[in-house]
């Protein structure tokens, strides 16, 4: 049976809105919550969270978070022996995790401190690799 499936029905008097504001408090809460048990088991994807955040933020018009912190994380995500990046800190490189990486330096304005010769190397690697187990 195919059709669409309504997993929440909203009340009458529900709001119309979109609260920002709330948003703006959850994206910043959730930087600042390092404690949190959310923060340490999204440890995993976190350079992709920090990419979903600090674009929901800029889409907001309200990047308030330190660009050299997010700065000084995604270089400590950078394998500077393997030329990719991983979710965090100790992280093994995957190529998800490079791009996540390189999108947030793009919009902090840092793509100048890339060392992109490694990165390029990497991506090539990988795909280079998958082309082969593919034939």
């Amino acid at each position: 049976m195919s059709g669409f499936h309504k997993d929440v029905i909203l009340k009458e008097d529900a709001p119309a809105q979109l609260f920002l504001s709330k948003h703006r408090e959850f994206l910043h809460n959730y930087a600042k919550s390092q404690d949190s048990y959310e923060y340490v088991m999204s440890e995993w994807l976190r350079a992709s969270g920090v990419y979903w955040c600090l674009t929901a933020l800029e889409l907001l018009d309200k990047n308030e978070l330190s660009e050299n912190d997010i700065f000084q994380f995604v270089m400590s995500c950078f394998n500077e022996e393997k030329g990719g990046f991983g979710a965090s800190e100790n992280h093994d490189p995957h190529l998800l995790y490079t791009l996540s990486c390189v999108q947030i330096l793009a919009i902090i304005g840092r793509l100048d401190d890339l060392k992109t010769d490694k990165i390029v190397e990497f991506c090539c690697g990988i795909t280079a690799a998958r082309w082969v187990i593919l034939w």
